[in-house]
């Protein structure tokens, strides 16, 4: 390339191309143009409550019931998602309620052990001794998963083993 050919691509690269960008001092006296097409997102409110409350309390009601959480209150308890949970019991949802393989939240929450949860579904009324399709109670999961902590907690709520049931004839 010659001097001649390479004059125009030098004075493009040196002035710009598109549109001049004003000075950074005019930049500040303008205020930033609005894209509509990306409106910046709103601040969430913060709910004081949901954070500073531990896991073990529920959610006060405050007039409207929320909407639950879109994770399902067995898998709530079951992860430990303490914040889906109280949620849950929060919006009304039945926690003695049975998915397919008949657990209720208590048995998820007691098989992995979350004894914070435990005692917060019993304390907003989980019945400790419903059984599973297999016949199994909260406290035989938290049993087989040794999880002392959590079965002495289920048995201080009257909470009984499969075997247990069987011999009082309540099966």
């Amino acid at each position: 390339m010659t001097i001649q050919q390479t004059a125009p691509l030098v004075a493009l690269l040196m002035v710009g191309c598109g549109n001049p960008q004003p000075a950074p001092e005019e930049n500040a006296a303008k205020p930033a143009p609005v894209n509509n097409n990306h409106p910046e997102p709103k601040p969430k409110s913060v709910d004081s409550t949901a954070e500073a409350t531990p896991p073990d309390q529920p959610l006060k009601n405050r007039g409207s019931k929320p909407k639950p959480p879109k994770i399902s209150i067995w898998d709530a308890a079951r992860t430990g998602d303490a914040e889906s949970l109280r949620q849950h019991l929060a919006s009304g949802t039945d926690i003695n309620t049975k998915d397919e393989g008949g657990w209720v939240p208590l048995h998820g929450a007691s098989g992995s052990g979350h004894k914070e949860f435990v005692k917060l579904l019993l304390t907003s009324g989980a019945d400790a001794n419903l059984p599973a399709l297999s016949g199994k109670t909260a406290l035989d999961y938290a049993s087989r998963a040794g999880h002392k902590e959590t079965a002495d907690l289920l048995r201080q709520h009257g909470g009984k083993t499969r075997a247990e049931l069987n011999t009082e004839g309540k099966k």
